[in-house]
């Protein structure tokens, strides 16, 4: 009986409410969408995933490197998507791991601009493409060698793009003249230690390679040196229970290139934790890599 007593009651409410002045003509146009929505000119994808992707109990999207290609390769085939697009698939990403009951972390391993027109004609370079790709919510980024090789850009991440992020942002190893008190200071964090929306705890440090190309109102912190401060070494034995440590670092990632170092960082956590896992995300060298560590450790 309620069924069929709050189906009239709601149609002489849509029935009472609707007027012209209001919505419009009663017999307005619909238009439907018959393709998927994408740049005019960029090439539509031509490769299909090759099975289901599998799921874990922690997953990762990385991203690197990126030297301001916002608007993607439009004239390759597979590589047409736009930032905007990744933006859109990191959220369908995230509401999908919810729905799984997993965790999802979105990692960037810094040089966002230097290469495409759509950063570099600002000054400084990536001012406006960087509010573009900020649309991308991460949980964890750490800084490049574009970012500090002219003074004003490495203000600007100092100043702005850092800000954004917060703790996410992290730069275990590059420091800055802060304008304001004329001393060196951490552009971001020297590291985050969160737990997952799944109870997972992380304890995560940003390092970039020994760059020495930096300009003089920044400051690069040799790995080697890194590891046996103080304050690196209290926080790998962290007085809370950490499950996982994940080192990002606009750094190859594989430890035999020579500009790599994150075998020094592996060896030294390692040393320290030996049972704990270690995930690694590199950048720098332009490539897809994998290599594994230990039986507990990998890095992309």
């Amino acid at each position: 009986m309620r069924v069929t007593i709050i189906y009239p009651l709601l149609a002489v409410a849509a029935s009472t409410l609707a007027c012209d002045s209001c919505y419009g003509p009663q017999d307005h146009v619909v238009h439907t969408r018959n393709v998927r929505r994408m740049q005019p000119d960029a090439e539509n994808a031509t490769a299909q995933p090759r099975a289901p992707l599998a799921w874990g109990e922690l997953n990762f999207l990385h991203t690197t490197d990126t030297h301001g290609w916002l608007e993607g390769h439009i004239k390759e085939q597979n590589y047409g998507a736009d930032w905007g697009d990744y933006v859109s698939f990191t959220r369908h990403m995230r509401h999908k791991a919810g729905n799984l009951g997993v965790d999802l972390l979105l990692v960037d391993t810094g040089d966002l601009h230097d290469g495409a027109g759509l950063s570099d004609a600002t000054s400084p370079n990536g001012r406006l493409s960087n509010l573009v790709f900020e649309n991308v919510d991460y949980d964890l980024l750490t800084i490049g060698n574009h970012e500090l090789y002219v003074s004003d850009i490495a203000f600007e991440t100092f100043n702005q793009f850092s800000k954004v992020y917060g703790e996410r942002y992290i730069t275990s190893n590059v420091q800055i003249i802060n304008p304001a008190t004329g001393r060196f200071e951490y552009i971001g964090s020297k590291y985050r230690y969160f737990t997952t929306d799944h109870g997972l705890r992380i304890m995560a440090f940003g390092v970039l390679f020994d760059f020495t190309g930096n300009s003089n109102v920044s400051k690069v912190i040799k790995t080697a040196d890194l590891v046996k401060e103080s304050w690196f070494l209290n926080a790998v034995n962290y007085k809370e229970p950490i499950d996982l440590f994940v080192v990002i670092g606009h750094n190859p990632i594989r430890p035999t290139v020579s500009s790599s170092t994150f075998g020094t960082l592996y060896k030294t956590i390692r040393g320290i934790r030996p049972d704990v896992p270690i995930q690694g995300f590199g950048g720098h060298s332009h490539i897809r890599d994998f290599v594994v560590f230990d039986e507990m450790s990998t890095g992309l």
